[in-house]
């Protein structure tokens, strides 16, 4: 009887720390990250036979393609936090799940400025192109917390006959594709990006 009791009682702790995640090995999201940061891990590109370890990307202060390790911020809206590594062009956002770090989404040159911001309650991941003279264009994505882009907007502003000259007589915003009015620009620019 004692046999059957100890086992029975062995078989009920084991299920317990089945559920309770007692000896797991999976890292959590942050786990991952700090890993990554600690160069025991690469980061991934979706989609892409392409993969990096820390170690790969430049570190040095002097050269433009410098990066480095930056915020942490729930970039996706899954409640858990993506790594932020400042590098050229708002540099690269980095997001930890299934066990892996994948690259979450990037900057991509003066026409493609990366950064993030809040509205509506949710986080948007802002690609822009306001270096250059003739327009001022805002692409905004919300991701969900597998990588899929989940809803997307466009906020433009062109003014290519009077480039000096941003809101001219000539210029023309659009929001998605849809001609709206200067006010209704600048409501919009106030409302997603602060500014």
């Amino acid at each position: 009887m004692k046999g059957k009791r100890l086992s029975f009682t062995i078989c009920v702790c084991a299920a317990v720390s089945i559920l309770q995640g007692c000896g797991s090995t999976e890292k959590n999201a942050d786990e991952l990250l700090d890993s990554f940061i600690g160069g025991e891990i690469m980061a991934y590109y979706v989609g892409a036979d392409s993969s990096f370890y820390i170690t790969d990307l430049p570190d040095d202060p002097e050269d433009f393609t410098c990066y480095s390790v930056g915020d942490r911020v729930d970039l996706d809206n899954d409640g858990e936090n993506e790594l932020i590594m400042k590098g050229p062009y708002g540099g690269k956002y980095l997001d930890a799940r299934d066990g892996q770090v994948y690259v979450l989404d990037e900057g991509g040159g003066t026409a493609s400025l990366i950064s993030y911001t809040e509205f509506d309650g949710q986080t948007w991941i802002v690609h822009a192109d306001i270096m250059h003279g003739g327009r001022s264009l805002y692409d905004f994505t919300r991701y969900d917390g597998t990588g899929q882009v989940q809803e997307e907007h466009r906020l433009l502003k062109e003014y290519w006959d009077t480039p000096d000259i941003p809101d001219g007589p000539g210029t023309v915003y659009t929001y998605d594709d849809q001609e709206i009015t200067r006010e209704e620009y600048d409501e919009l620019k106030l409302k997603m990006l602060g500014e």
